[in-house]
């Protein structure tokens, strides 16, 4: 059933919703307009069957987000995860002076959309990198050697990192692994918003990969144990031990599909570097 749903979706809505786009930006202050604008077509194909809503909730939390906590002149940005470069445009208002926005994805499709989508957007970049994930395979490309991380940037030079929908799709190992080179990246009291699945007495009635019954390692667990990748969650316990007194919790924004009562829909945590 869900197929033939996205069927009719990229049949239907999609050819109308260029229509509306076209529509909306002509009864549209300009600043409003940027943004219908730098909605990238390609949100709208089997790579992401993402929607103008999903698309509008993250620009402006995250617009929201950067504007309080990113206090700094001309930061560089790492967007890990960036996928068809949801936050690019949100970054781009930070860094259009100086600075840098670099999104980093392991799906070449994705970041071909960024390059097709955002060539007008000063001071931001897109890399795709080697990194394997089992739940986001590469075909055709040498990935990166076991152990290494494949991010070209220097360590202590990011002022702030986003890693949205990642360590969703990270066993504890590799997420471990992460989160040591997110630390070695970041400049001293730099920041982190990262975002995870966090396990409560919960069940989600619309979304079964919400509902995370299969353990993996202790205060891990996953909702397919084919690939435990394709989403995983942990618990509140297991997350204070995974950032190990690296980071600093500034905030928790609690995510509505595991049961918590704000409108994110993953558990989001803004994180300082200590």
């Amino acid at each position: 059933m869900r197929n033939i749903l996205k069927r009719i979706f990229y049949v239907i809505y999609y050819p109308a919703s260029l229509i509306w786009r076209k529509l909306d930006g002509i009864g549209s202050w300009k600043e409003t307009k940027w943004w219908i604008d730098h909605v990238p077509d390609a949100i709208f194909t089997p790579a992401t069957y993402a929607s103008y809503a999903g698309w509008m909730q993250n620009q402006g939390m995250f617009s929201a987000l950067f504007s309080i906590y990113l206090e700094k002149d001309k930061p560089n940005i790492l967007d890990f995860g960036c996928g068809m470069g949801g936050l690019a445009p949100v970054a781009y208002h930070f860094v259009r002076h100086g600075g840098r926005y670099l999104g980093i994805d392991t799906d070449a499709r994705s970041i071909a959309a960024c390059h097709r989508a955002y060539p007008d957007l000063k001071n931001c970049e897109f890399y795709l990198t080697r990194d394997p994930n089992a739940w986001y395979p590469q075909e055709g490309i040498e990935p990166s050697k076991s152990g290494e991380i494949d991010w070209p940037v220097e360590n202590n030079t990011q002022d702030l990192l986003i890693a949205m929908s990642v360590f969703t799709h990270l066993q504890e190992k590799d997420a471990v692994k992460y989160l040591n080179k997110i630390y070695e990246v970041l400049a001293p009291q730099g920041l982190a918003i990262l975002s995870f699945a966090i396990l409560r007495h919960y069940v989600n009635p619309n979304n079964d990969i919400y509902n995370f019954r299969h353990p993996l390692t202790p205060g891990w667990y996953t909702s397919y144990p084919a690939c435990p990748e394709c989403s995983i969650g942990i618990e509140s316990q297991a997350l204070e031990k995974f950032l190990n007194g690296k980071f600093k919790v500034l905030k928790h924004v609690e995510g509505c599909v595991t049961g918590g009562k704000h409108p994110s829909l993953q558990d989001l945590f803004v994180l300082q570097k200590v």
